[in-house]
């Protein structure tokens, strides 16, 4: 796990993780799974080196990233935990055929691209405290939002 991060760190300068809770996860059937992946010890892992690399570790929501088109944006993935074992879908309104954890891949990403904030809810990055982000991470973001 160790080096695993070490290599991430090292080889990006910026990490986007979606913001799913070990703890909530290891309350359902996936509980086993989470506990061998270590999730939890991973992001923190992450997190910390990625502070005293002067990375951009980012973390957004990962709230209906599956079911979000990641072309046209709208909300037509399948809905509910039965529709779990749906891998691929077809989007209603733009016709783009997803594979379920690519398109959630493809949405984190934009995410952490993007100012973090639709609903107003979220605290921007650059209100975040030093453990979220660096300054680095700081002027990258005013970069991109600049080019935009």
């Amino acid at each position: 796990m160790h080096r695993f991060s070490t290599k991430l760190v090292k080889e990006y300068q910026s990490i986007v993780i979606g913001d799913v809770s070990s703890t909530k996860l290891v309350k359902t059937r996936m509980a086993k799974s989470v506990l061998d992946a270590g999730w939890g010890m991973l992001k923190a892992q992450l997190q910390y080196k990625g502070q005293q690399a002067g990375r951009c570790i980012s973390i957004v929501s990962e709230r209906d990233t599956t079911r979000t088109c990641n072309d046209c944006k709208a909300l037509t993935g399948p809905k509910g935990v039965d529709m779990l074992v749906v891998r691929s879908w077809v989007c209603s309104a733009c016709g783009v055929t997803h594979d379920r954890d690519v398109n959630a891949a493809r949405n984190i990403r934009s995410a952490g691209r993007s100012p973090p904030s639709v609903s107003g809810n979220e605290t921007p990055l650059s209100d975040a405290p030093p453990s979220q982000t660096s300054s680095r991470c700081e002027a990258r973001i005013s970069a991109m939002k600049a080019a935009a």
